[in-house]
């Protein structure tokens, strides 16, 4: 997720993994040693890794072994965003060490279809809905957040009460952002209204960076575009 430089030589990492969660470890001479890491330590890079532990609960990478290269994601500058994004948003979502096969199954897959070629900005939404059920800031989207009534016609989004309210609990069409559950689940209809999925992309990041409290570096990429 990210590497930060300590002294001349090595790195301490954050790492999202399968079996314990968000890690941080120290990769000894992770700059020089090329054989046990050799550039690696990569957004984007899907490695095995093996490390020890010290008293303290410190991790010492041993080495790594590379099983799958998001090179796409790599090299393009769209692509690498939007996938620093999704990485973001898993590192403000979960706390340390809380383990989550399914939130790390859903970022990979979710970069490996942005790898292959497919449509980013509904693979986006679509984690970002996933991302927050799993973490527990999942918004209210087919019930009204405040009466837990049908949200109905001109149903709005209210980030402040948590999700979905109907037009009534809203105060009025004039309150809150414009909301429609069907289109959440319509993924041909996100393929093409792309302008509209990106609106839902720039709500849940503010939804998000509402109910965590914390800072999204990459929502300023995603609030400058335009389509």
């Amino acid at each position: 997720m990210r590497k930060r430089p300590y002294g001349d030589a090595d790195y301490v990492l954050t790492l999202f993994t399968r079996e314990y969660g968000k890690i941080s470890a120290f990769a000894k001479n992770a700059k020089t040693s090329r054989k046990r890491f050799g550039g690696r330590l990569e957004p984007f890079i899907l490695f095995r890794v093996r490390f020890r532990e010290r008293p303290g609960d410190m991790k010492f990478v041993e080495d790594l072994e590379t099983i799958e290269v998001f090179r796409r994601l790599m090299e393009d500058i769209e692509l690498f965003m939007w996938g620093s994004f999704l990485i973001e948003s898993v590192e403000i979502l979960l706390p340390k060490e809380s383990p989550s096969e399914e939130m790390f199954n859903l970022l990979v897959n979710t970069l490996r279809e942005m790898d292959s070629g497919k449509s980013a900005m509904p693979l986006v939404l679509g984690f970002q809905l996933g991302a927050l059920a799993l973490s527990g800031y999942g918004p209210s989207l087919d019930a009204c957040a405040e009466c837990g009534g049908e949200t109905g016609k001109g149903a709005r989004f209210s980030i402040k009460k948590g999700g979905a309210v109907c037009v009534e609990c809203a105060g009025g069409i004039q309150n809150g952002t414009a909301y429609s559950g069907d289109f959440l689940k319509d993924r041909e209809c996100m393929e093409i209204e792309l302008g509209k999925v990106l609106r839902y992309i720039k709500l849940f990041s503010k939804f998000t960076e509402y109910h965590t409290e914390k800072k999204l570096n990459s929502s300023r990429f995603i609030e400058e575009l335009k389509i």
